[in-house]
C-alpha cells in the first residue's frame, strides 16, 4: 500500500519530468557553461603585460609634462589637470595611504588605482603633450590587440563543406 507521501512523490515525477534531460546532463550543462565563462573570462588576462607597459610609459610621460612645465617650455595643460596629476603622484608617493604600503601585495593597489583614474581623466591633455612632442601616439596610448582580433581582421573565413560535420 502507497502512502500518500509516496504517491506525491511519484506524481512529481511524472509530471513535466519528461521534458527535462536527466540531472547528470543538466549539472554537466551547467559545469560547461560555468566553465566556458570563466575561459572568456580569462582572455583579458593574456594582455595584461601590455597595458602594464602602456600604463607605465603614460606615467613617464605625465613626468616629463610635469618637469617640462616647471621649466616653462609647455603651458598648454590646464591648471585642473595638472592638480589632478600632481595629487595623484603625490597620493602614490605618500606612505600614508588607505591601505597602507606595508601590507605586501595589496599595498600598492590603491596607489595604482589613483594613478589610473587620473591617466584616465587626463588623457586628452596628455595626447596632446605627446603631440606637441613629436612622441608616436601608438607607444603610449594604443590600446592592446589580442592575437583573436588580428585574425577577425585577416578577412573572411572559408570553410571546405567537407569540414563542415554533419
Amino acid at each position: 500500500m502507497k502512502t500518500i507521501a509516496a504517491d506525491a512523490f511519484s506524481h512529481a515525477d511524472t509530471t513535466g519530468e519528461q521534458d527535462k534531460p536527466p540531472w547528470k546532463e543538466r549539472v554537466g550543462k551547467l559545469f560547461m557553461a560555468r566553465f566556458n565563462a570563466r575561459v572568456r573570462l580569462g582572455a583579458p588576462l593574456e594582455r595584461i603585460p601590455e597595458s602594464l607597459h602602456r600604463t607605465a610609459n603614460q606615467v613617464a610621460l605625465a613626468l616629463e609634462l610635469l618637469k617640462d612645465f616647471r621649466a616653462g617650455r609647455y603651458r598648454e595643460i590646464p591648471w585642473g589637470s595638472l592638480a589632478i596629476l600632481t595629487g595623484a603622484l603625490l597620493y602614490a608617493v605618500n606612505p600614508a595611504d588607505v591601505i597602507p604600503d606595508a601590507l605586501l601585495g595589496i599595498g600598492a593597489l590603491d596607489d595604482a588605482v589613483v594613478i589610473a583614474v587620473a591617466l584616465r581623466l587626463l588623457r586628452r591633455d596628455l595626447e596632446a603633450y605627446c603631440a606637441y612632442k613629436g612622441y608616436a601616439w601608438v607607444d603610449y596610448f594604443a590600446s592592446p590587440v589580442s592575437p583573436l582580433d588580428r585574425v577577425r581582421g585577416a578577412g573572411p573565413v572559408v570553410v571546405d563543406p567537407v569540414d563542415v560535420p554533419t
